[in-house]
């Protein structure tokens, strides 16, 4: 596969071009589950081929170094995320042992930044295959998939291949490993963007680490404290609605004070 111009994969054109392409009629889609059609492919499944261009993007410019630079930076505020809320979680549930993304979740993301092809973008490993790079079971690795893609950092389009010469009644078609795209968390896009940018004057490593965790801390201070509790918690639903509407008060009671003290600005969000 040749290399396209280059564009550093974000969460919302990635996801934008997972949409537009469920709705083109120029990719033919797999309707129907086995319940259904009696094919074993899951729904919204697309043939493979048919939709890959749309959603691998070369990383950083599609070269070895700069994709190494984009997947390092990724990994390290994935690492620091995951101790983060896995100390705000403590303080809700002592002794818990895994934040927003878990263990199993940075193993897998790491993983999959050593696997992507820098040039294309292309990534397509198999959920057995992960499993077994990483030593986790198949279903703890599903888990970790779908919290990643919670958090902002993969997608994925499901795919199928025609069976050659079917049998009579049969399955026309067979599902096949996914199609993964790996992005950038939109709360983390300024602050990769900036990490990652030319210009900057020489600083010693301490500084350099110093400002990158003062960056980071930033970004994270602020997210609401809905989209805390939404990163954090993991315990009982009740439990969870509960400090949700607490979560709501403190975002209300702040943005009152905000347009107290500012009637001169518009507020909004990228």
């Amino acid at each position: 596969m040749s290399a396209r111009a280059s564009t550093t994969p974000s969460g919302a054109s990635a996801i934008g071009l997972f949409a537009k392409a469920f709705v083109s009629g120029t990719a033919a889609k797999i309707r129907g589950d086995a319940s259904r059609s009696g094919a074993p492919v899951w729904r919204n499944s697309y043939y493979v081929g048919q939709i890959e261009d749309r959603i691998w993007k070369p990383i950083n410019g599609g070269t070895r170094r700069g994709g190494k630079r984009w997947t390092a930076a990724l990994l390290g505020a994935a690492k620091r995320f995951e101790r983060k809320t896995r100390a705000e979680r403590r303080e809700i549930e002592p002794g818990a042992r895994n934040g927003a993304l878990g263990d199993v979740g940075l193993a897998v993301l790491e993983y999959l930044y050593g696997l992507v092809d820098f040039q294309t973008g292309r990534l397509e490993p198999a959920l057995r295959t992960i499993a077994e790079a990483v030593g986790h079971s198949y279903s703890a690795v599903h888990r970790a998939l779908v919290r990643l893609r919670d958090h902002g950092f993969i997608a994925w389009m499901r795919r199928s291949e025609p069976i050659e010469d079917p049998q009579p009644g049969g399955p026309p078609a067979k599902q096949v490993s996914n199609a993964y795209a790996l992005l950038c968390p939109t709360g983390m896009k300024a602050w990769l963007n900036r990490l990652l940018g030319k210009g900057m004057q020489p600083e010693c490593d301490a500084d350099r680490r110093k400002r990158e965790r003062d960056e980071f801390e930033a970004m994270l201070a602020g997210l609401s404290a809905q989209e805390r509790l939404s990163a954090t918690w993991t315990g009982s639903a009740l439990l969870g609605d509960t400090l949700a509407g607490l979560a709501a008060l403190v975002d209300r009671r702040e943005s009152q004070t905000r347009e107290s003290s500012r009637t001169d600005e518009i507020g909004g969000s990228f």
